[in-house]
This record gives C-alpha cells, structure tokens and sequence, in this order.
C-alpha cells in the first residue's frame, strides 16, 4: 500500500480533535441546580420599592437594604416552609406541599405583618413547644420600628407576642439571631441594629457614640426566662454602637459556648464576641484577626478547609472589575484608612474577607489569617451574604454570594456631575441621616 501522509495527517487531525471534544465534555461542569419557575412552584414574592420625589436613596440611604427570608417546617409534615419579609408589601409564608410546589397561606396565618419596613426574619422554635416560630426584624424611615414574633399556635396559624414576651425592641433592626447562650437549654436572642446615622460622621464621633451608646441604639441580649425575655445586654458587657448587617453565631474556639460575629458597616470596628461562660463575653476582634471588611456586611462560619476549625466568611462590595471598581468604589484614602485605624478601630479594607482558623494560638483562643485574595473570592461586587456549604457533595465546601443593589448608587461621575453643579450627595444625605427618626 503506498503512503499518502495527507491521508495520515487527515487520520491524526480527526483523532485529535476527537479526543479534544471528548475531554472537552468530560471537563464540562455538571449541572447541580434547575431554575422552577413561578407557575409550578407557586412562589410569586417579589419585595417592589416604589420610589419618588420623596421616599429614594438620596432621602432615605437604607432603601435598599431589603427584606429577608427564613425557612422551616411550620406545621411538622416533614416539608420545608419559606417565609419572605416585604419593605413595601406584605410578607409571604409559603406551605411546601411537596414536589416542590408551594401554597400562599399568608392571610390566613396571621404573618402577612402590616405597615412596618421589614428586614431580616429568623425561625425558631421560641417557646420550646415544639412548633417553629417567625420572629422579624424592622427597621423603616416610616412606621412602627418595634420587631415582631409570630409565635406558632400549632394549627398552621399565629399569635403576634413580641410585646407580650419583651422582644419587640425598637432599634432600627437589620437582622437577629436566636440561639442559647447560657446553655440553659432554651434559647435566647440577640438582636442586630444599625442605628440612623449621618454616614459622612468623622471617626471621633463614632469613637464617643461607642463609648455612650443609647439603649435605643445598642444591639441587644435578650434571656429566654420561660414566660418572658429579660434584656442583659449591660449584664453581658454587650452594650454596643455599632452599624449591624449581620449576626453570626458559632463556637469559635470549641470551648463548647457559642460565641458571636457582629458585621458591621462603613467605619465602625466588627465585634468578635467571645462567650466566657458565664454569662458574659469579651470582644476580641484586634486580637484575633489582623483586617476585616471596612463596609462589612453578611458573614457566615463554617470550616472551609476540612481541619476541624471553623472560619469565617464576611461580605464586602468590591467590584472584581477593573471599570466597576473605578466607577463606583472609592479610591484609596491614606489619610481616612489612618484615621479610622488612629481612632483605635482596626485595620478595615475593602474587600471580603476568608478569614482562616490557625487554631487555638492565644490563650486558648483561636488566632485568624485572611486568605480571601489567595481564595480568589476577595471581590464579589455588592454582596449581601455569603452561604459557605458543599453544594456538589465532594466533602468541600462551597461559597454561594447573594449579589446586588438596585441601581449604582456610588457612581462617581454622577456626584461628579451634582458637584460641577455645587450640589452634593451630602446635601441630600445629610438631613434624613443626621437625626433618628
């Protein structure tokens, strides 16, 4: 047979492309995760903003902060229930009745709220019954600001008790968490708040309001005393000023109490609340930890690297771009970086932060390294929360960014512009910020 290297180059020419096909299908990522749409899901909430002349970010800074959404089996079949919090319209409880298929019972179980801005939402079973509870965080520029707790009357139904049980604090609440602090065996709630304040502020004045906090203004500790709630905030040395997106409970240093991570926003230090067991905590934030996110916003713990050590995940706003960051991010200010680290807050930067456990270093306390560059998850754009979770089953775990804000706020050649026209964005910021409503 005569040689024709054409013919064989033709030959080697399909093979390697069919073996580049083939690993290009192997390598192809599996798809985990299938979108249900609305008609056969049943789940239609949707938390609308209606903005205008005198209700939108440039009067109210908060407007876009959201609402929240907690899930639980409610009435003990075995199904996961969600349950969504509206600003501007009702809130939502779906029934899961299987298939994933959903039913709006909102109305009917007395949870739809009424006409307060309603933030995070959290379910516990509150009253140890054995029936999950809803309890909801408010906050608004109007309204009732008191918090809410649906407790559950076993039938699907619900009784509003926050007043009735001394929870239903009034501080501009983002998000609360329940959970048993004093190991008592019922659980306790601590409740997040971000006071109204004048975001433009120096670092004095926050140093002197988190020195003299008002009650109104702290973040609390409420003890579950069976038929009510006692506020030790003070008793716990918990008494605070601080700007709280979030409130992340875990037992840090494997003592078997369970500490807190408070995250909060723009210049005010995070906390990192150690439980001393016995019934107090010590915050510890600079000593364990060398940087967090200066605009901190959702976090969560878990361990990521499989050592037995749990670490923390917190939100930040970067832009991983290189236009985003510039059009809207600010740029590097030495003299504000100095000036908040000066006022004795820490080293604050503006990305996230995958804070790594090194383990029980100091005093049997556990010492962390912020790794989130080398993780490759240190700019996400305007994140809200993370959720840290092995969603593919292959014993690591996964990060899932909730992302988003309804329009670019921080762009910078739109103030450019009020400002070539000597207008500013403090001139709008400034009078419904400074003062508490």
């Amino acid at each position: 047979m005569k040689f024709n290297p054409l013919l064989v180059y033709f030959f080697l020419s399909l093979f390697a492309c069919k073996s580049d096909i083939d690993k290009s299908n192997l390598n192809e990522p599996t798809k985990i995760f299938n979108k249900i749409n609305v008609e056969s899901s049943g789940i239609s909430f949707s938390n609308d903003l209606i903005e205008n002349d005198s209700l939108n970010y440039m009067s109210y800074a908060y407007m876009y902060m959201g609402g929240g959404v907690s899930a639980g089996d409610i009435n003990n079949d075995g199904l996961v229930d969600l349950y969504f919090t509206g600003n501007m319209v009702p809130n939502k409880l779906y029934l899961n009745k299987g298939n994933m298929q959903f039913e709006d019972i909102s109305e009917v179980a007395g949870v739809a709220g009424d006409n307060r801005w309603f933030t995070g939402t959290t379910m516990a079973d509150v009253n140890n019954d054995g029936f999950i509870d809803i309890y909801c965080s408010v906050a608004g520029k109007f309204g009732p600001k008191n918090n809410v707790l649906f407790l559950n009357n076993g039938d699907s139904t619900f009784s509003e008790k926050a007043a009735e049980l001394g929870i239903d604090d009034n501080g501009n609440s983002i998000q609360s968490t329940f959970f048993d602090y004093d190991l008592d065996g019922d659980l306790d709630l601590y409740v997040g708040n971000y006071p109204i304040t004048n975001f433009n502020a120096p670092n004095s004045y926050y140093a002197f309001k988190m020195r003299n906090p008002e009650d109104i203004e702290t973040d609390k500790l409420f003890r579950n005393d069976g038929d009510h709630f006692t506020n030790v905030t003070d008793q716990a040395h918990l008494r605070s000023f601080g700007l709280t997106n979030s409130v992340t409970v875990s037992d840090l240093n494997k003592d078997g109490w369970p500490d807190l991570y408070i995250s909060n926003d723009f210049n005010m230090p995070d906390y990192l609340l150690m439980n001393n067991g016995d019934g107090t905590f010590t915050e510890r934030i600079k000593d364990l930890t060398d940087q967090t996110a200066l605009y901190g916003m959702g976090v969560d713990i878990a361990d990521i690297n499989n050592d037995q050590l749990l670490d923390i995940m917190q939100m930040d706003m970067t832009p991983g771009d290189n236009r985003r960051s510039k059009a809207n991010m600010a740029g590097m200010n030495p003299s504000l970086f100095w000036g908040t680290v000066n006022a004795g807050f820490h080293y604050q930067y503006m990305q996230n932060q995958l804070q790594i456990n090194n383990g029980m270093l100091k005093d049997s306390l556990p010492i962390f390294s912020n790794l989130a560059r080398l993780g490759g998850v240190a700019t996400t754009d305007w994140s809200w929360g993370p959720l840290v979770i092995d969603l593919d089953n292959d014993g690591w775990k996964d990060i899932f960014i909730s992302n988003g804000t309804r329009r670019e706020i921080n762009n910078k050649d739109y103030f450019n512009k009020l400002s070539s026209q000597h207008l500013t964005e403090d001139m709008f910021l400034e009078k419904s910020l400074a003062i508490p409503e």
